[in-house]
């Protein structure tokens, strides 16, 4: 088996113990960023939405776009590789801590499941147990792994609601160490450390206790799938802009056309109204017999 096929394969099993594969996302409002928005500027990969920014080893260029975001929230945001022969590879990846499937609502938890699932397959050794470290300006937790002639490293941080990891692979011990290294290299694409320009996000913010007023969205037939959404809640409580996660384009369309026609109550911080980020799903209907 040739290692290209290898460090592919050994990157789809490692992500899949995280979260499951979807095949659609939508997302809607030119005017502000969606997870999945991120690309390649002047030799570093730019996410306005996490406002990070990651200059890319030398000569390492984007490969294959990933799937789409799941029905979970979990977001493939790139993969990069180096030039001539694959040596290795570098993923970003994002799982929504408003949808995870699994109890992994903190980076120390996501990193301590997948330390334990890696721990139970035969083959892999854990050669860093997971600890805590700063890079870039930011708090992320890692864990080392190797096994079938490849090294491996994941580091999971915290931003916006959302866990985001940095997925390394490769054949040499020593160009891990200096992969992993090159994380420090974070930035924000808006100068200095990065961070999380976006509003403050709450979990299950838009309830019935903070709906002022509600436009539910009329689909066609039957919803066998759960259709989970983002939504930003201005300072006066409408509205500002809804991220379908998952869902066809007819559905996206009418989510997005109903939901900004919501009102809540503003969102409160030391007394003064602020913008607000929170989650929305739509559950399964099915058409009446």
């Amino acid at each position: 088996m040739t290692m290209r096929r290898w460090l592919y394969l050994s990157a789809i099993m490692c992500l899949a113990v995280a979260a499951g594969f979807g095949a659609l996302h939508y997302g809607t409002g030119a005017s502000m960023p969606n997870p999945e928005d991120g690309s390649i500027t002047a030799g570093a990969y730019t996410n306005e939405y996490f406002d990070l920014s990651y200059p890319l080893p030398s000569e390492w260029t984007e490969d294959l776009a990933g799937p789409g975001a799941s029905g979970s929230g979990y977001y493939t945001l790139g993969t990069f590789v180096p030039p001539g022969e694959l040596t290795g590879t570098i993923m970003i990846a994002a799982q929504d801590m408003f949808f995870a499937a699994g109890p992994q609502d903190t980076a120390v938890a996501m990193v301590a499941d997948f330390h334990h699932a890696m721990s139970e397959i035969d083959g892999m050794t854990i050669d860093q147990a997971p600890l805590q470290t700063t890079m870039g300006g930011r708090d992320f937790h890692r864990v080392d792994f190797s096994g079938v002639g490849l090294y491996r490293a994941m580091l999971a941080t915290e931003i916006r609601c959302h866990l985001v990891s940095f997925n390394i692979t490769t054949s040499d011990p020593e160009r891990r160490a200096a992969l992993v290294t090159s994380i420090n290299n974070l930035s924000s694409p808006r100068g200095g450390k990065a961070g999380s320009a976006g509003p403050p996000c709450i979990k299950d913010y838009a309830s019935d206790a903070n709906v002022l007023h509600k436009v539910e969205p009329v689909f066609g037939g039957s919803v066998v799938e759960s259709i989970p959404a983002r939504i930003i809640v201005g300072t006066d409580g409408g509205v500002k802009h809804v991220h379908v996660i998952r869902a066809t384009p007819e559905r996206r369309d009418e989510i997005v056309r109903a939901v900004a026609q919501w009102k809540l109550k503003p969102f409160l911080q030391n007394g003064r109204p602020v913008a607000v980020e929170t989650g929305l799903v739509f559950r399964p209907t099915f058409a009446q017999r």
